[in-house]
């Protein structure tokens, strides 16, 4: 995987590959273009103090997920120096509350649900992942993110999409019809112990802009719960909802800031 360049004035020839986490344990942060969420990165460091006493037997499973909460980084993103990102951290929380579920772990699976971006855009493109995240650890940080602290029955997720040498939808290979803005939107399944708990809806919308004088694409992502009903129950388990965060940047497409 390639380094960041360390300019944000260089239009660099597009990277082979836009979409991969890094090891859980990679020494280096790749920024251009290569810290994609739907990859292998998720946590760093195991769950505080091992195992905690209120942890279920093997026989219990949470009933659901939920976006707990969203901090976008795509302004912080742009700020320092970045032609094309970013997107967001999603706090998710496993439920029920009453159960402290730390020490055991979640395993993604990701579908495109719809996009009328072109497939050159990005690569892989950003439904493409099998995480495992365990719940109750840290994230570490990571360029413009900071560390996320432990949080019972918690873990996070990075859905972001970003290159510090190119600006996707400025780039003619990667956006041959000159579209101004475009969007995906990705389904993601946990599944606990092989069994789907929770599902959830991704958004990505990919706009042109300038910052600082540059020609940028600014990645807006949103989360939110997508209602499931459990086994003999008519209500939805975790309804509706994005969660709560910063909110989107505030960089608009034309708009030129220091």
């Amino acid at each position: 995987m390639l380094e960041s360049d360390g300019s944000i004035h260089a239009m660099s020839a597009p990277v082979a590959q836009d979409f991969a986490r890094l090891p859980v344990n990679g020494a280096h942060d790749n920024l251009d273009g290569n810290d994609d969420d739907e990859g292998l990165e998720s946590v760093n460091a195991p769950p505080q103090g091992g195992k905690a006493a209120g942890t279920p037997p093997p026989a219990l499973r949470p009933t659901g997920t939920h976006v707990d909460a969203t901090t976008d980084f795509t302004a912080d993103a742009l700020k320092a120096g970045f032609l094309s990102g970013m997107g967001i951290i999603a706090r998710m929380q496993v439920l029920p509350n009453s159960t402290a579920w730390d020490g055991k772990e979640v395993v993604e699976s990701l579908s495109q649900t719809s996009s009328s971006c072109p497939d050159t855009l990005t690569r892989p493109g950003p439904c493409n992942g099998h995480s495992h995240f365990p719940i109750g650890a840290q994230m570490r940080g990571r360029g413009v993110r900071p560390v996320q602290p432990a949080l019972s029955s918690h873990f996070y997720d990075v859905h972001t999409s970003q290159s510090e040498s190119v600006s996707f939808l400025h780039d003619a290979t990667r956006n041959p019809k000159n579209l101004s803005s475009c969007q995906s939107v990705c389904r993601q399944d946990y599944a606990f112990d092989g069994v789907v708990i929770g599902s959830h809806s991704i958004t990505r919308q990919f706009r042109k802009g300038t910052y600082g004088g540059h020609d940028v694409t600014i990645v807006d992502v949103t989360k939110a719960d997508i209602a499931t009903t459990p086994p003999g129950s008519t209500t939805p388990a975790g309804g509706q909802g994005s969660g709560s965060g910063s909110g989107s940047p505030s960089a608009t497409p034309g708009a030129k800031k220091p």
